[in-house]
């Protein structure tokens, strides 16, 4: 589950912390730009060519390429988040936000990313409560730079509930990230959101699925923890996560993935309250006695606790 031996090297410099506010293109050169304020509605989508594409590129800072490819990758990111993930050198939060969004504005300006019409937190919460994504041109600009392509599909609003969760597993690896940048003997190593972090194997001839928020790789001195991470907002049954957590079952018995590192990640389902927490432990401890301990339950402010220990910390089940 964890403690595998690894090599170590240098350190980084601890970083304050703010605490978060929740409430096949290859057809032609030339492509649409996702329309997501209310203003655009009804009009033609920008088109930008090949040449507009490649022009956009020579702007383009490490740091703005960074901002996009997290964008790819975490699909919904809000202003703060992206201001705590790469905006760490200004000497105040305030530079850090005026930063962060001057260099946002930029990349919408070149139609490489765009924010959806509603803000998390309402008008009052401003700038920091803009929703940004990348648009279908950032996604044509990173294939044309990295050959690295993910399906992608009109861009439509999200629903409520799946924004609110994107946004979630967002900030826990926004907070993972942070945590592990302040503690000068802990790394975080990898990281891989959905769906990089999704796993196959077979069971009884039938290939199954399972499908983590999450996966990280934590190093503390010799030693390395594994993490898989499932955020839960108190919106499923009981029932239904302890269906996952059979499914995590099924997967540890196939060895797959003690194969390929030697060990198996700890689960950690991390909830919105005590009351869930405990509720969950409950669950899954009646559900799995006398099966090995897979299972982490822990509210979002007992993560860093549970790092540090190395799986140690948490309430396991």
């Amino acid at each position: 589950m964890s403690n595998r031996t690894t090599p170590q090297d240098g350190e980084k410099s601890p970083e304050s912390r703010p605490e978060p506010d929740f409430s096949k293109f290859m057809v032609c050169d030339s492509f649409s730009n996702s329309i997501s304020s209310p203003a655009a509605a009804g009009e033609e989508p920008r088109r930008l060519s090949r040449q507009r594409l490649e022009e956009a590129a020579t702007r383009l800072s490490d740091r703005d390429r960074e901002i996009l490819a997290a964008a790819q990758r975490y699909r919904y990111l809000l202003t703060g988040q992206i201001q705590r993930l790469y905006f760490t050198g200004s000497t105040t939060p305030t530079a850090a936000h005026r930063a962060a969004a001057r260099a946002l504005r930029r990349l919408k300006e070149l139609g490489l990313l765009d924010h959806l019409a509603r803000r998390i937190g309402g008008v009052r919460a401003g700038s920091g409560g803009l929703v940004w994504h990348l648009t279908h041109a950032g996604e044509r600009l990173l294939y044309l730079e990295n050959h690295t392509l993910t399906p992608t599909k009109r861009f439509t609003e999200p629903s409520p509930y799946f924004l609110a969760h994107t946004l979630a597993v967002t900030e826990i690896a926004v907070q993972l990230t942070e945590f592990c940048r302040e503690q000068r003997t802990l790394k975080l190593t990898a990281l891989q959101p959905e769906p990089e972090c999704w796993r196959t194997f077979s069971e009884y001839g039938a290939l199954q699925s399972l499908k983590p928020d999450l996966f990280a790789i934590t190093v503390s001195g010799q030693y390395e923890d594994r993490w898989f991470i499932e955020v839960d907002l108190d919106t499923e049954s009981p029932n239904k996560i302890i269906d996952k957590c059979e499914r995590y079952h099924k997967y540890y018995r196939s060895g797959l993935e003690q194969q390929e590192s030697g060990v198996f990640p700890l689960t950690v389902w991390i909830v919105p309250s005590a009351a869930r927490k405990e509720k969950l432990i409950t669950h899954i401890r009646k559900a799995f006695d006398k099966q090995p301990r897979l299972f982490a339950v822990i509210t979002a402010d007992e993560l860093g606790s549970l790092v540090c220990q190395g799986g140690e910390g948490g309430s396991l089940c």
